[in-house]
């Protein structure tokens, strides 16, 4: 799927991206994450330092190996799951972040209706061509927050 942010008028794309629940969830998310990967490193460890115990203290022999070859696959999968739960985070992190920055770099939706009711006014009040200078180049006021929507 191809996004078209750009084929969109800026009254939606400002709508859309300040209308949502934010980066909030997303921040949350990745703290559950974390969480859950602290505490699968702990079982990890915690289950490697009884096998450990077991199959080197006072419970030694054939019995031991096999239940410690039976269990160890165990670790490994916690261990795995724990950097999966890890990359998560970092993953659901960066995606509230860059929304942040998204967020940050889009016109708010009150500078876009007051633009609109700007370049509306002007418009209107435009019967002999006197306005056209205003009009054109940035619709209205600073076109600095406008560059790259050339449709609007």
């Amino acid at each position: 799927m191809v996004l078209g942010f750009s084929w969109l008028p800026p009254e939606i794309n400002s709508a859309r991206m300040f209308a949502g629940a934010g980066s909030g969830p997303l921040f949350a998310a990745a703290s559950a994450w974390e969480g859950l990967a602290v505490d699968l490193w702990a079982s990890a460890s915690s289950f490697e330092s009884v096998l450990a115990a077991l199959t080197t203290g006072p419970w030694t022999g054939p019995a031991s190996m096999s239940m410690a070859a039976a269990a160890s696959p165990y670790v490994g999968w916690l261990s795995t799951v724990a950097s999966q739960a890890q990359l998560a985070a970092i993953q659901a992190r960066a995606a509230a972040t860059a929304f942040e920055a998204a967020l940050a770099a889009t016109v708010h939706p009150t500078a876009v209706t007051a633009n609109r009711v700007s370049l509306a006014s002007l418009i209107a009040a435009n019967v002999l061509g006197q306005n056209t200078p205003v009009n054109r180049p940035g619709m209205s006021g600073d076109s600095s927050s406008w560059k790259g929507w050339g449709h609007v």
